[in-house]
């Protein structure tokens, strides 16, 4: 077999110089889908003059174009040049209808050729004639190639993939039987209950289980709702182990609801997007303090509320280094990501915070060459956070 149809190539580029406004239709068609370099140089002339506005073109029109540029021009007559524009825009003429047959050839292909460059198991579907000498398995391998989708053809090579990872990392055994280890997990979480350190508010707090280890929180309201506020509640009350008790009229050191003993502080990444760090230190402030956040703001106390809002700064200053801030204006996955191994790797955070998932301007580009929705790239987001 021949990872590459010429006739595919040779009516794609027909059809875009009758119509560049296939582009519209299929942005997702390069050069690099092209193997040949006479078609590759062509489709990417023709993506220019379309980008410059054209609608319609000529085989002469394109031509032009490629006189214009002196360094791939020779190279271009060479290779046929406006002979074989002709012969492309002659041949869509008969076949245009058949655009989309020829497009989903045309992206197999180019997606075999990937496959085959970054060492990937593609023998379902591609057989190279040196080490082929059964005709018959040519024709079934030809087969399943044209039937395929280009979703079945990556799924195929993905669960290949996912059957050595299972190999290596699970041992090769299956984890599927619910029977195995039932009891076991039953004596296990009556001596080890699965609950993590207290977060804020009592229905939350039970509705969760606690801050557990692994687990992935997301908590949704409108704008103005408090989301950022009750999420630094819980990250302090992760990271400081002393705050103000207003039944108890004093600073208060809760027992460990996980081991019991006094409570230790453990260590939290509060990651922002849009707020500065006085911003939390207010709230911050006002949470260990019991004090109202606007008296802090105002500096108007009532009586005993500055020694509280002082002695609350002390507890933050104690505790240095277990509450952690680091802002990211303008996240995407690639530095969201970065940003949470090095401190789970440096600094050993195990609780994490992020304030909050939204698009930006940098994650819109991110994606814009897939064309994906905003609920979609959101819940990529929420995945990569996850």
């Amino acid at each position: 077999m021949v990872l590459s149809d010429t006739a595919a190539q040779r009516a794609i580029v027909g059809a875009l110089i009758h119509n560049p406004l296939l582009f519209l239709e299929y942005p997702d068609l390069t050069p690099a889908d092209f193997d040949l370099e006479i078609a590759r140089r062509c489709m990417g002339v023709i993506r220019y003059l379309y980008t410059q506005g054209a609608k319609t073109l000529t085989p002469a029109e394109v031509d032009q174009e490629f006189a214009r540029r002196d360094k791939i021009y020779s190279a271009y007559e060479r290779e046929g040049g406006l002979e074989y524009l002709k012969n492309a825009y002659e041949y869509a003429s008969s076949s245009g209808s058949n655009f989309d047959m020829y497009y989903q050839r045309l992206k197999k292909y180019s997606l075999l050729r990937r496959l085959k460059e970054d060492k990937y198991d593609i023998s379902d579907y591609y057989i190279d004639d040196k080490e082929n000498d059964d005709p018959l398995k040519e024709v079934k391998t030809l087969e399943r190639f044209n039937n395929a989708t280009l979703e079945e053809i990556l799924n195929t090579v993905e669960s290949k993939y996912n059957i050595i990872r299972n190999d290596y990392l699970n041992g090769g055994k299956a984890k599927g039987d619910p029977a195995e280890g039932i009891f076991a997990l039953i004596d296990r979480l009556k001596q080890s209950p699965d609950i993590g350190p207290n977060l804020e508010g009592k229905l939350f707090n039970y509705a969760c289980r606690g801050a557990r280890e692994g687990c992935f929180f997301l908590k949704s309201a409108s704008t103005n709702a408090g989301k950022t506020r009750t999420s630094v509640f819980d990250a302090c009350r992760l990271a400081y182990p002393i705050k103000w008790s207003h039944e108890k009229n004093t600073f208060v050191q809760e027992a460990d609801n996980v081991t019991g003993e006094v409570y230790k502080p453990r260590k939290v990444l509060f990651i922002v997007t849009e707020m500065d760090k006085e911003e939390l230190q207010t709230i911050m402030l006002a949470y260990l303090s019991g004090v109202n956040e606007d008296h802090i703001l105002r500096g108007e106390y009532e009586l005993g509320e500055e020694q509280r809002v002082r002695y609350a700064g002390k507890i933050i200053e104690k505790y240095s280094g277990y509450f952690i801030i680091e802002e990211i204006s303008e996240p995407n996955l690639v530095n969201v990501e970065a940003t949470i191994r090095k401190y789970a790797t440096l600094d050993k955070v195990k609780y994490i915070f992020f304030d909050y998932i939204h698009t930006t301007a940098s994650m819109v580009n991110e994606f814009a060459k897939n064309n994906l929705r905003e609920d979609t790239i959101l819940m990529m987001m929420a995945n990569q956070l996850k």
